[in-house]
């Protein structure tokens, strides 16, 4: 209570002075202002958040496309990482899975992968005799693949490959 009749005082001696009226004027459009400034500063940052989910939404839905026309069965020619051509022709089948990844599969189950689309690259982790292989891909404008793997046991060399879609 005397909290109360404390604020109602020191009320009565604002009241008191000429420029009250100019006092109170005031707050009331400074918070108004800051009011409307903090709206304003929402409305901008939830305008900036929609755009962005929308521009993540876009690219999602490209790569959904990119993946899904690159399902089917390719020809696989390339080299070991010693330059050594392959002997004949490859076969790699990619599947999508319902992860969302893609998966591989080379020369009816012989090694088994799974690779995921960054931009216009393929990456793809695999395993050869226990050996990790890790195959960059160029997604090319002809719907060919075309680049480099590794294993980790051979340091700094580099295989090449390069699948075409079969029809």
């Amino acid at each position: 209570m005397s909290m109360n009749i404390g604020l109602l005082n020191s009320f009565a001696a604002i009241s008191q002075h000429k420029n009250a009226g100019i006092l109170a004027t005031a707050l009331v459009a400074a918070g108004a202002f800051g009011g409307w400034g903090i709206s304003a500063t929402f409305v901008k940052n939830a305008e900036a958040v929609e755009a962005l989910r929308q521009e993540v939404e876009t690219a999602k839905t490209a790569i959904d496309r990119t993946k899904a026309a690159l399902v089917g069965s390719y020809t696989v020619t390339g080299t070991d990482p010693d330059g050594v051509p392959y002997n004949g022709t490859k076969i790699v089948a990619i599947s999508l899975a319902p992860s969302g990844a893609l998966e591989f599969d080379w020369d009816d189950g012989t090694f088994v992968g799974v690779g995921q689309i960054v931009d216009n690259v393929l990456a793809v982790a695999y395993a050869i005799k226990g050996r990790t292989v890790i195959a960059l891909m160029t997604i090319n404008p002809d719907g060919s693949l075309s680049g480099n793997w590794l294993r980790r046991t051979d340091r700094g060399t580099k295989g090449t490959e390069t699948w075409n879609k079969k029809v």
